[in-house]
């Protein structure tokens, strides 16, 4: 270490300079490391990660000397870059012989980017960005030398690597706490389960609220799978309880947090609000939309921010895509990865997830659990997994295995008819309005187009059966418009009767409520058996008609169908078979396991081969670019079919939000993205404008509604008169 007297000799003021500021507060330097020392010490032993203590010091310490430069002035606005001169002298001035230490203190502020020893790009990437007198010819020489040495040792011991860059995440969390001001937040060290939390009496409060029946022969069987290994996969009914058995197996592995992956957004701000009410701490999001959910609400946002996306809160919901691209290494992962470290990973409904995504990230958690003892846990848990993805999982986890699929023979909560006519069919209008007049009715369809038109067609028939409550909700609104659509289902799903949710495939797995009767148009047999279970979801069994499943006359003519036709014909022909004589739930359940599920070869070798390429490159170290193109290739995540535009009547609004000076503008201007088929784009007329940093789609044959979404003005052009759209400013 050095003094402030050795400063003083080298030209550089002194530790007491003001670091950090926010409003009126004012941190010197002193300070600031102090903060970072005990934030990451913590940080450490909360992830049981104390290895290398000494690493922590030294970054604490040397991180900012750059700042003690007289011409970075904190007050006056003067900010000369700071990292390049504090990597420069710890090289020339710590007596520590450590190229990776002086990496991680040249980049503290960028991504982890591969460090060449090129004497081009160390004049313009290293000595270019140091603003204070040094020499220039013996400072090249000696961070040439450097980079040479580093680049050799991060070949070397990839192990070290990962561990190097988990004490840096650890560390930067540290270093941005104590900029933010936020040193005494409970955050830092808070687990997910805290002292005193009685989990059992809060689950049991939970359930009675709704009426129901605290199980307790359920829970000692959540006791027992818990108890049962480090990793578990179970199957069990839509309603059996999951959440619960999930959380009390996570509670009883002392994690240092809990990750719970779920397929769908609406289903992590659903989630949300329940575990913020059964555990009584702090619940995070961490999707692609989380920024703009925060900005939105206008609560603590750059706090709240800053804890989605670094995976620090004690429970975190999330994607599978967050998790991968973690792994992944995409831009500042190091701020996320070693949170994993001593976690529980909770996978809900993973039969629902992209199966390339499903394999990497089943051969990322046998690597760093294997290689780099992250100690990371998990839960796999299904309604209607297939055994061919179970097996996938056994394969590379190895976890213990239960199956409560068992519990569907006890079980007939719906009976069902098929019609070969279409759900838009005037007398299955009818139906549906009759139906309402008596209980809650969710309808599915399997399009966007054709949940429009069957919404647009029972608003028609409101007045005649005075039912006011029609609400359409599907995957193409703003997310700002999602967000209103899903306030309104909640405070609709709160009605007895009288209410009719028209959606598609979003209300399979998103849903946690139970509707009286389902209208469903034909889909492959695991996609009915998620729909299946949206009705009479807390009872047993049922002895009337709650389901009737319509063919889409479409089928016949469609170019673009989202399910495979062999899929269809397999589905009439299991309908057809139990229609009139299904004894219980497992009857379709076993039908759909014996159906073939074949994993794509071809496409795994791409993967792995992507792998062992990334490996390579990366070193498990270095970020990578997520505008790679065989990244892209490899990941697809979301929906392949689908682009995220902003609706050109938008453009006004979206021009007008990022010219504003507040802050968060382009979290503001996020909030209009809008998922449109890939198809859209490739149209006559249509035209992209990406100079908004976003791009704007534009067609005339394209209209955004507020009601019914983003809509093609062909397909429902008989409705074009009653539709109420943005106009374009």
């Amino acid at each position: 270490m050095i003094s402030d007297l050795f400063l003083s000799n080298l030209g550089l003021d002194t530790f007491s300079k003001t670091s950090h500021k926010n409003n009126e507060l004012k941190k010197p330097l002193k300070q600031h490391i102090q903060d970072i020392y005990e934030i990451s010490d913590s940080l450490a032993s909360k992830h049981e990660f104390v290895e290398y203590e000494s690493i922590l010091k030294d970054l604490a310490w040397w991180h900012d000397l750059g700042k003690l430069n007289p011409s970075w002035n904190i007050d006056e606005a003067k900010k000369p870059p700071h990292s390049a001169l504090s990597a420069y002298i710890f090289l020339n001035y710590s007596k520590i012989k450590d190229p990776k230490l002086f990496y991680y203190i040249l980049k503290h502020h960028s991504n982890l980017t591969p460090f060449s020893p090129g004497v081009d790009g160390i004049r313009k990437n290293v000595l270019g960005r140091i603003k204070f007198p040094i020499e220039q010819n013996s400072a090249l020489k000696s961070v040439y030398g450097e980079a040479k040495d580093f680049n050799t040792v991060v070949e070397n011991d990839i192990k070290e690597n990962v561990s190097y860059t988990d004490l840096f995440g650890i560390f930067k969390i540290g270093d941005i706490v104590s900029a933010m001001f936020e040193s005494e937040n409970e955050l830092i060290s808070e687990k997910p389960f805290p002292s005193g939390l009685k989990l059992k009496q809060s689950l049991k409060k939970h359930v009675e609220s709704k009426g129901l029946i605290f199980d307790e022969t359920k829970w000692n069987l959540f006791q027992s799978i818990a108890n049962s290994g480090e990793n578990i996969l179970f199957s069990a009914p839509t309603g059996w309880g999951k959440t619960f058995a999930s959380l009390k197996i996570a509670s009883t592995k002392n994690p240092s947090h809990v990750i719970y992956v779920l397929p769908t957004i609406t289903a992590i701000r659903k989630m949300k609000k329940t575990l913020e009410k059964l555990l009584k701490t702090k619940v995070e999001e961490s999707y692609y939309f989380a920024d703009v959910e925060k900005v939105l609400n206008e609560k603590s946002v750059e706090w709240d921010l800053f804890v989605s996306r670094t995976f620090m809160s004690p429970i975190i919901l999330t994607t599978l895509d967050q998790i991968v691209l973690t792994f992944l290494h995409t831009r500042k992962y190091f701020l996320k990865r070693f949170n994993l470290r001593n976690s529980v990973l909770i996978f809900d409904e993973f039969h629902l997830y992209p199966h390339n995504g499903l394999y990497i990230l089943l051969n990322f958690i046998k690597k760093f659990n294997e290689n780099f003892n992250y100690n990371i846990k998990t839960v796999f848990m299904s309604a209607t997994a297939h055994p061919a993805l179970e097996k996938l999982v056994n394969s590379y986890i190895s976890p213990a295995q239960f199956n409560f699929i068992d519990e569907y023979k006890k079980k007939k909560r719906y009976l069902y008819s098929f019609y070969k006519e279409d759900i838009i069919n005037h007398d299955v209008l009818v139906e549906i309005m009759k139906r309402s007049q008596n209980g809650n009715i969710l309808v599915i369809c399997n399009t966007v187009e054709k949940a429009i038109k069957t919404y647009l067609l029972l608003k028609n028939l409101e007045k005649e059966y005075e039912i006011k409550n029609v609400l359409l909700l599907h995957s193409r609104f703003t997310y700002k418009g999602r967000r209103k659509k899903e306030d309104q289902l909640d405070e609709f799903s709160k009605l007895n009767k009288g209410f009719i949710f028209v959606s598609t495939q979003v209300a399979e797995v998103s849903l946690d409520m139970s509707f009286d009767y389902l209208f469903t148009e034909l889909a492959p047999i695991s996609s009915l058996i998620q729909r299946f279970g949206r009705v009479n979801r807390y009872s047993d069994t049922t002895d009337e008609e709650n389901v009737t499943i319509l063919y889409p006359s479409e089928l016949d003519t469609s170019k673009r169908y989202p399910y495979d036709l062999d899929e269809l014909k397999s589905a009439i022909n299991i309908l057809e078979k139990f229609e009139e004589n299904l004894e219980n739930e497992f009857e379709l359940l076993e039908q759909f396991k014996n159906n073939s599920l074949e994993l794509d070869k071809v496409k795994l070798k791409e993967i792995d081969k992507y792998l062992e390429k990334w490996a390579y490159d990366t070193k498990y170290l270095f970020s990578v670019d997520l505008t790679d193109e065989k990244l892209d290739k490899i990941l697809r995540f979301r929906e392949t079919n689908t682009a995220m535009v902003i609706p050109d009547c938008f453009t006004s609004k979206v021009l007008e939000i990022l010219d504003d000076e507040r802050k968060y503008k382009y979290q503001r201007a996020k909030a209009y993205l809008t998922p449109i088929p890939i198809w859209w784009l490739f149209l006559e007329d249509t035209s992209i404008l990406d100079e908004y940093q976003m791009p704007v789609f534009s067609n005339p044959r394209f209209f955004y509604s507020r009601e019914i979404g983003y809509f093609d003005s062909e397909r429902l052009s008989e409705f074009i008169d009653n539709i109420e759209y943005v106009k374009k400013m």
